[in-house]
């Protein structure tokens, strides 16, 4: 079953404004322990920094969802993506800790209602049997900002310094606001957007997030409980310690780069491209995790298939070996973590209950922001006193008792067409 033309107009403009969103995050990921002395922090705080966003996020995705549901979808997306920029411009005039957390808290608020107004407009068009499709192919899109973000901000950063760096990628995220206000269309269901969304809409909405997750709570599938255990999971694991830490990993084995055909490729590109490699197999896993979820009818299989592979790529980080090594390890986790974004996303999906699926969506976009907000606080916590192939063995056993939560799903469809 192919996309309809109404969803690939949504689609289009969704994905690309989602993926120019990227830069500034991904480029902190792959630079920002490189670069303690030029943004004066000390590299204890590197980890603190990374996940801060991801902290406040745990809130304010509920909110977001809350809004989404109440306000609409597309003025939210659009006051993320300003957000988003003005927070990747503050890290190039940043100095000292405070001012850079700062702006890490401001992006984390952009990214709510980013991310959850981007699944809650997916779910506005598609149904059970082309939900997969919609997730993956969002996966995609952020797959792809990934891939690009880091090259382009490590390149940047190698060239002309990390302040110009990220000045340059406040403005790529420019041109995806500009691209949104002009083609990213509404999707609000007509009935849901014919309440009020004057002043008095806003004046209620406290009492309608702590009502709408309150009705949330009281409801729960306990699907939706072990899917954002695992999307959780996921989450720590490669979305918290392992992009957190590849830089790291590479400064302390490769500190002076690695000689190819007489260039020297520095620590902070050859992390980029890493983390690029990652990004890129994710654009193919997220949309074919989605499409076979959707023919199989039963996406709990694609779920545990997910699993193996991150179990299997972490075990591989955990084992001696060189650059070749790490690169399968990188790879298969990566595989892993867009399969299960995206199959997990269209499952919750699937279970989410009407005019509430803001709220839902809400719901599973905290358990993987804390997830991935907690994985670089354990992981330098851990660092100076782990080797950090034992950290990535116990991501393989953190994923491995998400497979042993699935025993018995893969027997039963969560939805059936």
């Amino acid at each position: 079953m192919s996309l309809t033309r109404r969803q690939v107009r949504l689609l289009l403009p969704l994905g690309v404004a989602l993926a120019l969103s990227l830069p500034g995050d991904s480029t902190l990921y792959a630079v920002l322990s490189n670069q303690v002395e030029v943004v004066g922090i000390s590299l204890a705080v590197v980890g603190v920094l990374l996940g801060a966003n991801r902290l406040i996020r745990i809130p304010g995705n509920l909110l977001a969802g809350v809004l989404n549901d109440r306000l609409g979808r597309r003025r939210l997306f659009l006051l993320g993506l300003f957000l988003g920029m003005l927070s990747t411009f503050s890290y190039g005039l940043a100095r000292g800790f405070w001012p850079l957390l700062a702006g890490r808290l401001l992006w984390g608020i952009a990214w709510s209602l980013i991310n959850v107004g981007g699944y809650t407009m997916i779910l506005d068009y598609s149904t059970p049997a082309d939900r997969g499709r919609m997730t993956g192919f969002y996966q995609l899109a952020f797959m792809l900002g990934l891939a690009v973000s880091p090259i382009l901000g490590g390149a940047l950063t190698d060239v002309v310094g990390f302040r110009p760096a990220v000045r340059i990628c406040a403005v790529v995220t420019g041109f995806g606001l500009l691209l949104a206000l002009v083609a990213l269309p509404e999707t609000r269901p007509v009935a849901d957007a014919s309440r009020d969304t004057t002043w008095h809409a806003w004046q209620r909405v406290p009492r309608q997030w702590l009502g709408g997750v309150g009705a949330g709570l009281r409801k729960l599938d306990r699907r939706i409980l072990l899917s954002a255990y695992i999307y959780l999971v996921t989450y720590f694991v490669n979305g918290g310690v392992l992009i957190s830490t590849i830089s790291l990993y590479l400064g302390r084995r490769w500190r002076e780069g690695i000689t190819l055909g007489g260039a020297v490729i520095g620590v902070a590109l050859l992390a980029g491209v890493m983390l690029a490699m990652r990004a890129l197999l994710g654009m193919v896993a997220g949309p074919v995790a989605g499409v076979l979820s959707d023919r199989l009818g039963n996406r709990w299989l694609v779920v545990q298939g997910g699993i193996l592979l991150g179990v299997g790529g972490f075990v591989i980080l955990a084992l001696p070996g060189g650059l070749g090594a790490m690169s399968l390890g990188v790879a298969l986790a990566s595989m892993s973590a867009a399969a299960l974004a995206a199959t997990l996303a269209a499952l919750v999906g699937d279970l989410a209950a009407g005019n509430r699926s803001g709220v839902t969506m809400g719901g599973l976009a905290t358990a993987g922001d804390l997830g991935s907000a907690t994985g670089p606080l354990v992981a330098y916590a851990l660092a100076p006193v782990l080797d950090l192939r034992w950290i990535y063995l116990l991501c393989a056993v953190a994923l491995a008792s998400g497979l042993i939560a699935t025993v018995g799903q893969g027997m039963k469809s969560a939805r059936r067409f």
